[in-house]
């Protein structure tokens, strides 16, 4: 089957955005057999991804004008789908979105990072990106005399957009590893009443990229705010993301986002803390994991 190779996203102005993409040249068939189509996120790289155009053949450039550039920390995240016409087989590539190139020393730091907060230092946590676009709520935003949006919120503790003044407050969540550190417990008194503050940092991979007012959901319920986002980079290719977090407080809306997820499996993911580290290890001999529970290595 025809391979896409590479994605590309790129524009100099700010009203659109331009996608390349190549193919493989080995391949023996037609690529006048093929559709193609382009799928499009905003702020979820995990999705949901619409189809925005297609489908064309034998075309490897796309414009997208359908854009909204002015929000710095907004995504655009595209996938190309791949449909024979016959058989009607599909296969997706991508997600790609408008970052540097790395090299291959970078694509290598990469892989190592990955690997390390996979399999050693990171937790498997929820991402929860928060929606930069989209229908504003009509319930907490304030709306003018003849229907148009004036633009603040008009109230606290929205349970149709928790608080972020769109619909449904967040996108598509997925989960992902991250290495959280320990947090100082601390109190804030105020003249109204006392706060119990809690902030820390933590460190993921560059994948996916996070931004401000995201919010990241522990196995234990911990619920955090990415008040701050910075990389490490090898020619402007990220490496690494260091985030400065923020624990929800127990009576925030944000506790009331519905989390759907197998919290056995959460806690019980497979790592190399509880795998053999050595060859000779006896294959029938029952290895504790990380609560203690001895299990088999099959």
């Amino acid at each position: 089957m025809i391979e896409v190779t590479s994605i590309l996203v790129r524009s100099y102005d700010l009203d659109h955005l331009d996608i390349f993409w190549t193919l493989n040249e080995q391949s023996e068939e037609r690529i006048e057999e093929y559709d193609f189509f382009i799928l499009r996120s905003v702020d979820g790289v995990a999705g949901p991804y619409e189809s925005i155009a297609g489908p064309f053949y034998n075309t490897f450039l796309f414009r997208d004008p359908n854009v909204s550039r002015l929000h710095k920390w907004r995504q655009h995240y595209y996938k190309i789908r791949m449909v024979h016409r016959s058989s009607g087989r599909e296969r997706e590539y991508g997600p790609e979105w408008v970052q540097a190139e790395p090299d291959r020393i970078a694509l290598e730091i990469r892989r190592r990072e990955d690997l390390l907060f996979r399999e050693f230092n990171g937790n498997t946590v929820f991402l929860y990106p928060q929606l930069t676009f989209g229908q504003r709520c009509r319930h907490c935003w304030d709306i003018g005399p003849r229907g148009n949006y004036i633009g603040r919120a008009t109230q606290q503790n929205c349970s149709t957009c928790f608080d972020t003044t769109f619909v449904g407050g967040f996108a598509k969540p997925m989960s992902i590893f991250v290495q959280i550190d320990p947090a100082p417990e601390m109190n804030q008194r105020t003249d109204l009443k006392e706060h119990q503050f809690i902030q820390t940092s933590a460190r993921c991979t560059f994948f996916p990229p996070l931004k401000h007012k995201d919010m990241l959901v522990e196995a234990e319920n911990k619920r955090w705010l990415v008040e701050k986002v910075s990389f490490t980079e090898k020619h402007r290719a990220k490496i690494r993301q260091e985030l400065v977090l923020r624990e929800y407080a127990k009576d925030d809306i944000k506790m009331a986002v519905p989390i759907n997820a197998d919290l056995q499996r959460l806690h019980l993911s497979e790592k190399s803390l509880k795998r053999p580290m050595c060859l000779q290890f006896p294959e029938d001999e029952a290895v504790p994991d990380r609560v203690g529970t001895a299990v088999k290595i099959t």
